[in-house]
């Protein structure tokens, strides 16, 4: 705070007989300034880009009710209010944050759901060929969302099940794949409804006479082979011979391609032979 002083100096200006006195009036302006300390300790709020499990790295954002000083490893944006990091490794840390007066707040962040580790299939290696039957067992550092076993065939091998409770639901899954299989087509009456890599797909508000056909493509686009669906089985029934193409035994002798998905979104994809 400033404040302003006035001081006046006043000289005199008198005729007496042969002396004379001059008067003057001198005027001084003085400015005070009045210093006040912050005192208030930096509120922080820390934000993470995701909590989820992820294969990706994790921005850390710390954002500071007032302006602050740089902090070491991390990144202060020009309001001085806001502080980012970019994460790469799971890590536990303690950052002193400092604003301009020299009051200081200790924060501690985690960052403990990164997993770049992909998991692990084991009893086999990447284009090997076993004899029949082959067990196998899946590995993962943190825990394992889904095994999915598929057969190579020459031909595309449809299944479609019906939900009796809800005719107009029709549940496509893909039984055997031709070599090189990228991607899916899904037609309703020659009418090109999706074009996707799940093997498991589902039709909704489907009319009794509509037909369904499946492509498979290869990676340039280049139609491998189509099935149009005509046996429509229970799912009830027929849903448990799907649930148990992930167990851990291969029997049947063929070309097999296992993919192993963990929930931080690693895989990793063998392709095998058992005879």
């Amino acid at each position: 705070m400033k404040k302003k002083v006035g001081m006046a100096l006043i000289a005199g200006f008198v005729m007496l007989t042969n002396i004379a006195y001059a008067k003057y009036v001198y005027y001084f302006e003085e400015t005070i300034v009045e210093f006040t300390r912050d005192t208030t300790l930096p509120s922080c709020q820390i934000a993470y880009s995701t909590k989820e499990e992820t294969n990706q790295n994790v921005i850390v954002t710390i954002t500071v009710n007032k302006e602050i000083q740089p902090v070491s490893g991390f990144e202060l944006a020009e309001n001085k209010k806001t502080l980012t990091k970019k994460v790469t490794e799971n890590e536990k840390q303690k950052v002193s944050i400092r604003d301009f007066s020299g009051n200081s707040t200790v924060i501690e962040y985690e960052v403990n759901n990164i997993d770049k580790e992909p998991p692990q299939i084991l009893g086999c290696e990447n284009n090997g060929t076993y004899k029949s039957p082959l067990s196998l067992e899946y590995y993962d550092n943190h825990q394992i969302q889904e095994v999915k076993i598929d057969k190579y065939s020459e031909r595309l091998l449809v299944k479609a099940y019906k939900n009796s409770k809800e005719e107009s639901k029709i549940m496509i899954c893909i039984e055997g794949q031709p070599l090189n299989t990228r991607k899916y087509r899904y037609y309703i009456n020659d009418t090109l409804y999706s074009t996707v890599t799940e093997q498991t797909y589902i039709f909704t508000a489907l009319n009794p006479e509509d037909e369904i056909k499946v492509e498979a493509l290869d990676e340039f686009g280049n139609v491998l082979d189509m099935v149009v669906v005509e046996e429509l089985l229970e799912q009830e029934e027929e849903k448990k011979v799907i649930l148990e193409k992930s167990e851990k035994e291969l029997i049947e002798p063929g070309n097999y391609q296992i993919k192993v998905t963990d929930f931080a979104g690693n895989e990793t994809v063998y392709q095998i032979k058992v005879e």
